[in-house]
Formats: C-alpha cells, sequence, structure tokens
C-alpha cells in the first residue's frame, strides 16, 4: 500500500497550490486506505512534509472536511472522518433522491454516443481488476446517464456524497462476487434507458443505489463487532 509521503510527492509534482497540493495527497490517501477512519492527522508535521505553513494545512482540512473526509475536533485536531451505518444510510437516501433524479432529467437527451460511451464502460468494466480503475469506471458509467441532466449543482453534491463513501465502495468491490452483481444492475438500468423507459430505469436505480448502501452497513457493523 501508498504512504502519505508517496501522495505528497505526486501531488506536489503538479505545481498547484499549496493547499490544493496537500488536500490532493490527503484526499487519495485516504481514499486508497493509505490512511484509515479516525487516524490523526498531525498538522504539524504534514507542514513539515510540504514546506507550508500550519495555516496553509488547517485550510487544506477544511476542503477535506466540506467533502466530509476529514473531520476537525476542537482542542484534538483533525482525524480521517469514520462514517457509521446511521451516516451510510442517510447518505444512501440522499443519493438515489438525487441520482433518479439526474437520470429522469436526463435520459430525454442522451444520443447514440451517449448510451456507446456507456456501453463501452461496461465493456472496460468486465476486463478490469485493479479497485481504481473499478471504482473510476463505476464513475463514468453513471456519469454517461446523467451527462445530460443539465443539474450542476445537483451533480457537485452528489459528487461530494459519492467521494465521503468512496473507501468503503473501495471495500465492496474487493469483495468477491460484488462486481458481477453490479455489473448485472449496470446493464439492467442501460437498457431500461435505451428504451425510454424512464420510471422503471428511476426504480431499478433506486434498488441498485440502496442494495449497496445496505451492503456497506452491514460490512461497518461487522467491523464495529470484530473490534469489540
Amino acid at each position: 500500500m501508498e504512504s502519505l509521503e508517496s501522495f505528497a510527492q505526486n501531488a506536489i509534482a503538479k505545481r498547484q497550490p499549496a493547499t490544493v497540493s496537500i488536500a490532493e495527497a490527503l484526499r487519495e490517501a485516504i481514499l486508497k486506505g493509505a490512511l484509515k477512519g479516525g487516524d490523526p492527522l498531525r498538522q504539524e508535521a504534514i507542514a513539515k512534509q510540504f514546506a507550508v505553513s500550519q495555516v496553509t494545512v488547517r485550510e487544506a482540512f477544511r476542503l477535506l472536511e466540506h467533502e466530509g473526509l476529514v473531520e476537525v475536533i476542537p482542542r484534538r485536531g483533525a482525524v480521517v472522518y469514520t462514517l457509521s451505518p446511521a451516516d451510510v444510510s442517510e447518505i444512501t437516501d440522499l443519493r438515489a433522491m438525487l441520482e433518479v433524479r439526474l437520470i429522469e432529467a436526463s435520459i430525454p437527451h442522451l444520443s447514440a454516443a451517449d448510451y456507446e460511451m456507456a456501453e463501452t464502460t461496461i465493456e472496460q468494466l468486465e476486463q478490469a481488476h485493479h479497485t481504481d480503475d473499478l471504482i473510476a469506471l463505476n464513475v463514468l458509467f453513471h456519469k454517461c446517464l446523467y451527462s445530460k441532466a443539465n443539474r450542476p449543482r445537483t451533480t457537485a453534491i452528489l459528487d461530494r456524497l459519492r467521494i465521503s463513501m468512496e473507501p468503503y465502495l473501495r471495500l465492496l468491490w474487493s469483495k468477491t462476487g460484488y462486481k458481477m452483481q453490479s455489473q448485472a444492475d449496470h446493464k439492467e438500468i442501460l437498457v431500461l434507458c435505451k428504451a425510454g423507459k424512464v420510471a422503471a430505469a428511476q426504480k431499478y436505480l433506486r434498488l441498485n443505489i440502496e442494495k449497496t448502501g445496505k451492503e456497506i452497513e452491514q460490512l461497518l457493523c461487522s467491523q464495529e463487532k470484530k473490534g469489540t
């Protein structure tokens, strides 16, 4: 597994503003499991690693707090945020509400090229094995179907919700059988979209989102039991 230092080097190499580089490195480390829920984020150590002020590090923490990846606790400092089963349930409800509206708005305007891209993405998912590729292609598939919704604010909110869930989605994608289950759902949703069956596509999409949410809740409950 990569370390925070390697993520830091990659982010710095892009010559971005310091706050953006720090946030990007920490985000990648959290999403890919190098930093786990509850891990402390040492402000002074991170400032030294990036050769910046602690004020700049705090600004990066605020960006990640807005994304739901970091929690800043008074008098204790910043830690990697840990989702509870209740958090996952709430995020799942919000995702379902937003995504069914996006697909409803998008379907009437999707073109043959959009559907071709979605089909290609499904084919690429069949061949993918690395978790990074699976996550990226899964996001791309859904974006293909929502691309013509023309609702940038809804999409931005959805992106933040997705990022907060990504560490747990990675665990699901690593499970034997989850890829097959997810691919079957993708194919059915695409068939319904191409047929113009908006209500049916919305219903199936909601079921897919809720099923994934329940699996993550069960995963977290199992981890909590192991920790007791």
